[in-house]
């Protein structure tokens, strides 16, 4: 006798509003926590290397210390922003969301104070930035923190597997170490934080460039970008063969969607490298320097929207979301826009400010360091 698949049935309170919107706030808010992370996180490890480099080489130690100036309010955008992104996947797909973390309770929980002992050291390493131990430390809390989402957000696809892993821990001491794609899903991540880490060291040495600071900014932002986003290509491909045969079916077969999203992720981040080595290698830096940050940006919008095709080829026989109530509360949905475009609109101008205080600043760090 076949075994039943236990898939908790959909939340009955309809949708706050209509599916696409739902959708699209998933996705943008998505994107948004995946840039902060991948600066925190990347900036992390580029903080390491640096710290590591400091003693012969003076502009390293220059980027630590702006660097741990910054990651505790890069830490606090990914949370803020993590948060809204999973308030939408739990709208979209709570009774999955909360079975995967049932199963690996007791990691889920260890997130919350990991994090907290994370911020609290990036803190510390702000007004101590030679805490090279402490910065190591950091950087392995949110790796871990990092592994445990992708556990959940690959378990959460896979209803088939939580039987058995029930079976055999109820204490939630489990992880989805089974799926073969885990570990290039996890890898993925991880190189791509520390290209756009690096490709943000790139910019602010491109704004930058008038000082011999923003030069070495400029040619080691690119080298660690191209370096990272060159073997991510490698770690892309394994994840893409490491998919369940029926998803891969699903995406090349499916609808002309996938395919060409898949096309553009392989296109667009060999575009935007083309364009940080020209721009470091002609005259025309300002042209290359946009041109890729439009290119590194599409290709994240290409990635956050593929992840969700993956995520609905996996689901196809558990889920159907158009199937779900929807009940639009026009007036909440308004209000929520509203202050979120206010919110990043107060960003952005807080961002600029202290960024045009920065450049004022680095003549004169520069002119003290070389002394």
């Amino acid at each position: 006798m076949t075994e039943l698949i236990p898939v908790p049935a959909a939340d009955p309170m309809p949708l706050p509003g209509p599916l696409w919107l739902m959708l699209v706030l998933l996705l943008v808010t998505f994107l948004l926590h995946l840039i902060a992370m991948n600066l925190t996180v990347g900036g992390i490890l580029i903080a390491v290397i640096c710290s590591l480099k400091r003693k012969r080489d003076g502009f390293s130690g220059l980027l630590v210390g702006d660097l741990v100036r910054i990651l505790p309010t890069t830490l606090a955008f990914t949370i803020t922003l993590g948060v809204a992104a999973l308030l939408f996947v739990q709208v979209l797909y709570g009774n999955l969301l909360y079975a995967s973390s049932i199963l690996i309770g007791a990691f889920w929980i260890a997130v919350i104070p990991t994090l907290i002992v994370a911020y609290y050291g990036l803190y510390y390493c702000k007004s101590h930035a030679r805490s090279t131990g402490l910065l190591w430390l950091v950087l392995f809390l949110l790796l871990a923190i990092g592994f445990v989402y992708v556990n959940n957000f690959t378990l959460m696809m896979e209803p088939s597997r939580w039987l058995a892993m029930y079976r055999h821990s109820a204490a939630g001491l489990n992880l989805n170490w089974s799926d073969g794609s885990l570990a290039p899903r996890y890898l993925h991540f991880m190189l791509g934080a520390f290209a756009i880490a690096g490709f943000a060291v790139f910019l602010v040495g491109v704004w930058q460039r008038a000082t011999e600071y923003g030069q070495w900014m400029q040619r080691q932002g690119a080298q660690w970008f191209v370096v990272s986003t060159v073997l991510n290509y490698a770690v892309g491909m394994w994840f893409l063969i490491a998919l369940p045969r029926s998803v891969l079916v699903d995406l090349f077969t499916g609808g002309p969607l996938a395919a060409m999203l898949i096309g553009l992720g392989m296109l667009l981040p060999l575009a935007a490298v083309a364009h940080v080595l020209l721009s470091i290698r002609t005259s025309k830096i300002l042209l290359h320097a946009r041109l890729a940050v439009a290119t590194t940006f599409l290709t994240l919008v290409v990635m956050v929207v593929l992840r969700q095709v993956v995520r609905g080829a996996y689901l196809a026989p558990f889920v159907r979301l158009h199937d779900l109530a929807v009940s639009p509360q026009w007036s909440v949905i308004v209000l929520f826009l509203l202050l979120f475009v206010a919110g990043l609109a107060t960003v952005f101008v807080m961002l600029r400010k202290y960024w045009t205080a920065q450049g004022e600043q680095v003549p004169t760090r520069e002119m003290s360091s070389a002394d």
